[in-house]
């Protein structure tokens, strides 16, 4: 049989004001709006408890709000620092499940099912919640039931409560049309009609309704009734992965922090090692007692299921942020999340040991990434172009250590030796050259203050721009040549005599041997 789902919505009324008393920017003894500019009037877009008292609503004229209220702090709505500022209160409430999901501007979606007896019940889980939102400084209206539609019904029109399992349509009953995620319009009618609560409507013949306000209304009553799902879209991955270490009281000491990340990577290892799988990329999550979250997420060039080895990983980041924390509340809980989980296959190790050094390059490979920058330790991989500055990229080297080498193709040769040179300049350096005929080869050319006579040169190999890309440059002619001293030379003129608005230009691009 199937678990039932269980879903807490957290309704945040009073969002923007929330946020401007968590900033300090106003007198908590006044009442508090915010306000837009919509089709050129100055609209209110939030308003906190005390202006409610004073009878200010939303879509209100600010002129008008000024007469009710004269001594009401006004400021300019921020949907951007709004909505950061649900993000952090979501990661903040993912210790309770790590299915949370963001119902914007001013809403969120937890499932929790299966999560509830870990803190002692669906009540008392309630009840933990909204002491973690009041500190984290925002008003909340929760309800729990089994549908996300009849949760999301009962925190924004009801009085938020939970309802039992198995009782979805019957505890939204009472409310009104609205709470069914209707257009305004469309509520606005059936109120017109009569049809003010959600049992009213629901007595009414499906068919009749979908005639006269579309399959909207149909879907609406499918998802309180359960009928048709809706799936929580979770902010951070959902992993299948997940293990939390619960501290007794915030903790601040690196010693404390390190036992539990030794203790999360025996425990992760623990559930991968026996399927055979690792993982190639961490995410320790930090949740602090004043609702503040911390990430350290780090990667692997192989995938791990080595407690120690990731230990190792992951504690000079946690030594890092060590200082910030300790200048903190404080840590109270420890997750660790694994992603990009893979097979590891079976090998026999060699007697000649070149297993055990390849491990060894790979702890060094991940070990520099974080310590510099995966950025910083790279792979010089191909580029199927023939443009010479392009034919390589640079990958890094934890995502490029079982990558194929370059393989001949990449190799230009001829008989006598190489086409492309072992070093080249980034990027070509300009250069003064003479040439015996316009397009041919130079006799001397001038490169940072020194003349080169040429002795020997060999070309021109035309090397024209790719014409399907937008950013088009100029043909070039290459040329091979080597000066009297036997020091060779990869040069190229930029552009061609013919049909070009600017003379053509020479660069030295690298250096053979």
């Amino acid at each position: 049989m199937q678990p039932t789902r269980r879903i807490l919505y957290v309704w945040l009324a009073y969002l923007p004001t929330d946020r401007l008393m968590i900033e300090q920017r106003f007198s908590p003894d006044a009442p508090v709006v915010t306000y837009a500019k919509q089709k050129g009037a100055m609209l209110l877009e939030a308003v906190d408890r005390s202006a409610q008292a004073a009878k200010l609503r939303a879509g209100m004229a600010l002129v008008e709000a000024r007469a009710l209220a004269p001594h009401v702090e006004v400021h300019l709505s921020d949907p951007h620092a709004d909505m950061r500022l649900l993000e952090r209160i979501a990661r903040d409430l993912e210790r309770f499940t790590p299915l949370v999901g963001l119902d914007q501007p001013d809403g969120l979606m937890l499932d929790i099912a299966g999560c509830a007896h870990l803190f002692g019940g669906e009540e008392a889980l309630v009840e933990a919640l909204r002491a973690r939102c009041v500190a984290c400084g925002v008003q909340v209206q929760v309800a729990v039931a089994d549908t996300p539609a009849v949760a999301w019904a009962l925190a924004r029109h009801g009085h938020g409560h939970i309802v039992p399992e198995g009782e979805t349509l019957s505890a939204v009953c009472d409310l009104p049309t609205a709470s069914m995620r209707l257009p305004d319009e469309t509520a606005a009618v059936l109120q017109r009609l009569g049809l003010k609560t959600v049992a009213q409507v629901l007595t009414q013949s499906r068919k009749s309704l979908t005639q006269r306000f579309g399959p909207l209304i149909g879907r609406r009553i499918d998802q309180m009734s359960g009928l048709e799902d809706e799936p929580i879209t979770p902010l951070t991955p959902a992993s299948p992965h997940i293990f939390d270490r619960a501290f007794a009281e915030p903790v601040s000491h690196i010693e404390a922090l390190e036992a539990g990340l030794r203790q999360l990577a025996a425990s992760l290892t623990g559930a991968l090692a026996p399927r055979g799988l690792g993982t190639r990329l961490l995410q320790l999550r930090l949740f602090q007692a004043d609702g503040m979250v911390r990430d350290i997420a780090v990667g692997a060039s192989a995938p791990l299921n080595d407690a120690a080895r990731i230990t190792r990983l992951v504690a000079p980041r946690l030594q890092e942020m060590s200082a910030r924390i300790e200048s903190d509340s404080g840590v109270d809980l420890m997750r660790i999340y694994a992603g990009k989980l893979e097979r590891i296959g079976t090998s026999q190790p060699r007697l000649d040991e070149t297993e055990d050094v390849s491990r060894d390059f790979e702890a060094l490979v991940d070990t520099l990434s974080e310590r510099f920058g995966a950025s910083a330790v790279y792979h010089l991989a191909p580029v199927n172009t023939h443009d010479p500055s392009s034919q390589m990229q640079r990958v890094p080297a934890r995502q490029a250590l079982r990558a194929p080498s370059w393989g001949e193709a990449h190799r230009p040769r001829r008989r006598h030796g190489p086409l492309r040179p072992l070093r080249l300049l980034e990027p070509p350096e300009p250069i003064l050259a003479v040439a015996g005929v316009p397009d041919g080869a130079p006799v001397r050319f001038l490169w940072r203050r020194v003349f080169y006579h040429v002795a020997i040169a060999e070309g021109p190999e035309r090397i024209a721009p790719e014409w399907w890309r937008e950013e088009a440059g100029h043909t070039c002619d290459y040329f091979r040549v080597e000066d009297r001293e036997g020091r060779r030379f990869w040069l190229f003129r930029k552009g061609l005599f013919a049909g070009e608005s600017q003379p053509p230009q020479w660069f030295l691009h690298g250096f053979f041997g």
